[in-house]
């Protein structure tokens, strides 16, 4: 399968009880998003999930996968990292992007230096951040409208204007 078809939408987290539940950490903007995917699949596609159930509980969202009967099932998926379909996520608006999208974008400053290429996109808990490698030092730009001018999927370019200090002392 080809791996730019699927999108990162979730982690398994721990379990949840003794009947096979677990805590699910989304990457969707949602859970109604998460579960409208229908297919759910492991990193390299070669296990497919299915889920009896998913919601929230105490702001925590716990799916039971059908294949859990008890709580060492649901252990087992600890950690696994959730894929799913591409094609079956809703459309992003001009302003959203899916990760593996930015991942290779050429980044430019506005003035038209050549700064990087995306190597990651992290959030540590401020807002999204693409990572690059400039002047062989790692840095992070704010994946926002105070740095990012203009992102082109289709031509793989990101235009910034980074605030002082990110490029300046790299």
């Amino acid at each position: 399968m080809n791996k730019l078809k699927f999108v990162h939408v979730g982690i398994f987290g721990a379990a949840i009880g003794l009947k096979g539940e677990i805590k699910i950490n989304l990457l969707t903007s949602n859970v109604d998003v998460f579960k409208s995917l229908d297919n759910y699949y492991n990193h390299d596609q070669s296990i497919e999930w299915k889920f009896d159930s998913i919601k929230m509980r105490n702001e925590k969202c716990v799916g039971l996968p059908s294949h859990c009967k008890n709580r060492d099932d649901a252990e087992n998926l600890k950690n696994q990292n959730i894929f799913a379909l591409k094609e079956n996520l809703p459309q992003s608006k001009s302003n959203e992007y899916f990760v593996n999208d930015l991942i290779g974008c050429k980044i430019n400053h506005e003035n038209g230096d050549f700064i990087g290429n995306v190597i990651s996109v992290d959030n540590f808990g401020a807002g999204d951040l693409i990572e690059t490698i400039y002047k062989e030092n790692n840095i992070y730009i704010p994946l926002n409208d105070d740095n990012v001018i203009s992102v082109d999927i289709k031509n793989k370019k990101i235009t910034v204007n980074p605030i002082k200090g990110i490029i300046d002392n790299a």
